[in-house]
């Protein structure tokens, strides 16, 4: 039997909301399937994320995307409408895996089954890198002499790697039979949502193929690895877990990574998971809040300011605001002291009445 109940962000009740509000310092976001999908944006998640910063709330985000590299982050949020997010505030396992490199590997080679854009950022941090490039069809005799090690690599790296192909494997399988040499991966996605009307395969089925065989146990350096929690809980002074809200829209990935971590969990139904999956969910998997959309943010904020009840004047009248039009228009329901209802209808112009 399942003990925690997921409840939906706009159906708490207006001191429930404030009190959910008030219950975080950090907003750590996913990107692909809570921002915008991979191909295509997701409606008005750069207001919110505006919106959430404007209430003083530090956003972070936590992507497993390690082929969009930091400038191509920065123009992915300016395209859902928001320049308030620096490369800073990203981080993804490209960046975890360098800093682990370089602090447990230093000056060792390693081999690379991962794509141009990590590559990159590897060699950016000083780490020398090899990969494998084939431009040749391979027969068993041009596959044997190419895969055969000539030196020792301090670790295999694999990530999402669009253009992987078997040669690369075999040679990483190779590497790996070296008892120093370590298997590290990033995130551990099982599906990435492409567009709205497409949800497919992650890469997650490689690194245990090569942990299957090699008989290494892969340092995952992506969600839902608790030390990638460990290397965000230090990077950005989060000391107080449970003052944070992971939002993400999947469960085996964002919603396992929060709850190992400590932090409270959101899920959007934006991305790969649905509301079906999160209520048969096992526990570590259900989230104690879910939302339509990232947007639902700026309903409920809405209903925070808007919503003032029994608010006494000084002449003893009292006033009840309710949202009319969330975007526009308010209606004024005076009462008297007799309780004779009278309204009148604002017009605003900011977003303090």
């Amino acid at each position: 039997m399942h003990t925690k109940t997921s409840r939906h962000i706009l159906e708490l009740s207006v001191q429930e909301q404030k009190d959910f509000i008030n219950s975080f310092d950090f907003v750590l976001s996913d990107c692909d399937g809570v921002v915008w999908l991979i191909l295509s944006p997701l409606p008005n998640t750069g207001r919110t994320i505006n919106l959430l910063k404007s209430e003083g709330k530090k956003c972070i985000f936590v992507t497993n995307n390690s082929f969009n590299n930091d400038e191509q982050f920065l123009e992915k949020f300016a395209s859902v409408g928001t320049n308030l997010v620096k490369s800073e505030d990203v981080i993804n396992p490209n960046k975890a895996i360098a800093m682990y490199l370089k602090k447990y590997k230093p000056g060792e080679r390693v081999f690379s089954v991962n794509n141009h854009v990590a590559n990159e950022v590897f060699r950016n941090n000083g780490i020398d890198i090899e990969t494998l490039d084939i431009t040749d069809n391979l027969d068993p005799a041009s596959l044997a002499r190419l895969i055969r090690p000539d030196h020792q690599v301090g670790a295999v790296v694999i990530d999402i790697n669009f253009n992987l192909n078997y040669a690369e494997l075999a040679k990483a399988y190779q590497y790996l039979l070296d008892k120093d040499c370590e298997l590290i991966m990033g995130g551990s996605d099982t599906h990435m949502p492409m567009s709205a009307d497409m949800v497919t395969l992650g890469f997650v089925d490689f690194a245990k193929y090569l942990s299957k065989y090699s008989h290494k146990q892969p340092i995952a350096l992506g969600k839902p690895s608790p030390r990638f929690g460990d290397i965000i809980k230090e990077m950005y002074n989060i000391t107080t877990p449970k003052r944070c809200l992971f939002i993400g829209d999947s469960l085996s990935s964002d919603i396992a990574f929060g709850t190992v971590c400590g932090f409270q969990t959101l899920l959007v139904l934006t991305g790969t998971s649905t509301k079906e999956e999160m209520l048969v969910a096992e526990e570590n998997l259900r989230p104690d809040y879910y939302a339509d959309s990232l947007a639902d943010f700026i309903e409920l904020f809405q209903n925070i300011k808007l919503t003032k009840e029994h608010t006494t004047l000084q002449d003893g009248v009292y006033i009840h605001i309710y949202p009319d039009n969330l975007n526009e228009d308010i209606n004024l329901k005076i009462k008297d002291n007799n309780h004779n209802p009278f309204f009148f209808h604002v017009s605003w112009c900011n977003n303090d009445f």
